[in-house]
């Protein structure tokens, strides 16, 4: 396996980073994150989007919204030829760093109710489950809301 180089995405990523949203995080949903939505996040000065690259493959992104009191954490993915490789950590701590450096201590999120691979995943990198949103997910499925308060892991470091 290549080594994973973790950056900022370039507009030219929006049509890899919609398509494996579509095949890893929306699957039997109605396609939302399409390239020009997820371009459309990418202009926005409030967003961050990060790529995970393997050569030239994408092996995985996160996207992520900073508020006035928070950081919402938008979509993560990771190809599953790279999954259990620290990918997705090195995605999240990406957002979370940039969130401290911001001034920003709460990190937030919401994950499919049946996607026990990424709740175990955010248990795992500290995320506490919150709360469940009825229908969040085009009122087919509901989500799981889940979040992280930054203060406590700044405290130990």
């Amino acid at each position: 396996m290549n080594t994973i180089i973790i950056g900022p995405a370039r507009i030219g990523d929006a049509p890899g980073i919609a398509n494996m949203s579509r095949n890893l995080i929306e699957p039997g949903l109605p396609w939302t994150w399409t390239p020009r939505r997820v371009a459309t996040h990418m202009r926005q000065r409030q967003s961050m989007v990060v790529v995970a690259r393997s050569g030239t493959q994408l092996a995985g992104f996160v996207m992520a919204q900073f508020g006035n009191d928070d950081v919402h954490l938008t979509l993560l993915g990771v190809a599953e030829t790279h999954r259990n490789a620290g990918v997705g950590r090195k995605l999240v701590a990406w957002v979370e760093d940039s969130a401290v450096v911001a001034g920003l201590f709460l990190v937030k999120l919401e994950v499919r109710a049946r996607n026990h691979v990424a709740r175990r995943f955010y248990a795992k990198v500290g995320y506490k489950e919150s709360g469940v949103v009825q229908g969040y997910y085009s009122g087919v499925e509901d989500a799981i809301k889940l979040s992280r308060d930054l203060r406590v892991t700044a405290a130990r470091d």
